[in-house]
């Protein structure tokens, strides 16, 4: 009998949280047709799509009609890896859960041409990772530029209970050696990184 109780109070606390985290913080009516992160899935092209953003498709414009225009747009170039052109959204709201987005844009020599034309300032982090940063005007002219990921970030942290009330039971679980727990969805295109330390983060990806 006590551990039904426990079991109804564990419940009870997860809904208590989600109201939290994806309730409180709304500000504005929800559409019904609002797309949200846990309704993300692979199309018949093998494309992964959230938000209705197609990743391999979709541009950057796309994504600044749902996310807004405030933007920072950084290249990170690593000496034995591709560069990664990054666009960060500080503040949004989807679906009323406020959240920081980071998309990854597809870089083509056009692209690099188009960057190259418009650096502000370049830095050399203590990583080793050359940062580069753009003019405001880059924004206009990054806009048909191709998405090749998302990162969600919630403000709020989301407890595991809460994950699989909304994702279902990851297929595959990994640990790092720092005991990051990485949680994989392929038929959703999703990766979730569970970390106690820093914020958790929704990655969407073409698998």
């Amino acid at each position: 009998m006590k551990e039904r109780y426990m079991v109804g109070y564990i419940l009870l606390a997860a809904l208590l949280v989600f109201a939290a985290i994806f309730l409180l913080t709304r500000d504005i009516q929800t559409p019904e047709n609002q797309a949200m992160p846990w309704q993300s899935y692979v199309n018949d092209k093998g494309q992964t799509v959230v938000f209705e953003l197609a990743m391999g498709q979709s541009k950057l414009l796309d994504a600044a009609r749902l996310f807004g225009t405030e933007i920072e747009a950084s290249l990170f170039e690593y000496e034995k890896t591709n560069s990664a052109l990054e666009v960060y959204f500080p503040s949004t709201k989807v679906g009323g859960i406020s959240a920081r987005i980071i998309l990854n844009l597809a870089v083509t020599e056009q692209n690099m041409q188009v960057l190259r034309d418009n650096i502000d300032e370049a830095m050399l982090m203590p990583s080793g990772v050359k940062k580069t940063t753009f003019k405001p005007s880059v924004e206009s002219l990054m806009a048909r530029f191709t998405i090749k990921s998302l990162s969600f970030i919630p403000r709020a942290d989301l407890p595991e209970a809460v994950v699989v009330n909304l994702f279902g039971k990851p297929d595959k679980v990994t640990l790092s050696d720092q005991n990051v727990a990485y949680w994989y969805y392929p038929a959703k295109g999703l990766r979730i990184i569970m970390d106690d330390e820093q914020k958790d983060i929704l990655e969407f990806y073409n698998q």
